[in-house]
């Protein structure tokens, strides 16, 4: 079992320590972490301070790329935004680190945090959630520098709705958005995340998505809890597995240096 979304300290929106996490790691029986920390130049004029990736790096030094057995990795969560400004902002940011894994996330829309009731509330769940896949359609084309699309539902982790699910079935809208995105991250040797945060308090969901980026040719996937807090470290991945073989995803990636390693998804 992988986590390949964890989040420290050095994320302005976590105050988790390295060792907590990697001690929460162990405890759950992860046998590889990637932490990645904020990056977010996702509007043009406004920066959020990103990580400090040097003196992460410094820090994760002293643990030789190991932790009592847990693989430790580096990367960074990168925030898209569908402004060629904003991908260089990024992309010149992380140049100097050396990377193993970098997610591409959208967060906001516009200027818009998805994050902020205000978002939602003049919004049907069918326009919030189109709004969401339309940025992230939008933005691929800058970001061919990141290994996956982070976070596909990350709208629906924030929405109001009774039934907050992200489903094909909401409307054909929906379908053909992620349609376009999967043959996207298909066309450009990419992969997308599963990450079970935007579940909290619900039955999982996303079979239906996941056997779409399969219908179209996709191939890998990572897992990733986006725990900002121990307690959150390795949350449900037992089911995201369980659904990438339901699916037919044949294989989750881990990296080195940006580089994939496939592993076979099989019945445990």
């Amino acid at each position: 079992m992988i986590d390949y979304h964890l989040h420290t300290y050095y994320s302005g929106d976590s105050s988790a320590m390295i060792e907590e996490q990697l001690n929460a790691a162990l405890d759950a029986g992860i046998e590889e972490v990637c932490f990645t920390d904020h990056i977010d130049f996702d509007s043009p004029g406004h920066n959020f301070v990103p990580a400090a990736l040097d003196k992460r790096h410094e820090e994760l030094l002293k643990f030789g790329g190991g932790y009592k057995g847990v693989r430790i990795k580096e990367g960074a969560e990168i925030s898209m935004a569908p402004f060629k400004e904003c991908a260089e902002n990024s992309r010149s940011y992380i140049a100097p680190a050396q990377l193993d894994f970098i997610i591409g996330s959208v967060h906001s829309i516009f200027g818009a945090n998805v994050s902020d009731p205000d978002f939602y509330r003049t919004k049907s769940k069918h326009i919030a959630y189109l709004a969401y896949l339309d940025t992230i359609r939008a933005s691929l084309p800058d970001y061919g520098f990141i290994s996956v699309l982070g976070h596909y539902d990350f709208v629906a982790k924030y929405a109001p709705y009774h039934d907050r699910s992200m489903s094909l079935t909401l409307s054909n809208d929906i379908n053909a958005a992620f349609a376009d995105i999967f043959k996207s991250i298909i066309n450009t040797g990419k992969g997308i995340e599963l990450n079970t945060a935007a579940w909290r308090g619900a039955p999982h969901w996303g079979l239906d998505i996941l056997k779409l980026y399969r219908s179209l040719g996709g191939e890998f996937i990572t897992f990733g809890s986006d725990a900002h807090s121990s307690d959150a470290l390795g949350d449900r991945l037992d089911e995201a597995y369980a659904l990438v073989l339901e699916a037919g995803i044949p294989y989750y990636a881990t990296f080195d240096r940006l580089v994939p390693t496939f592993h076979p998804i099989k019945k445990r």
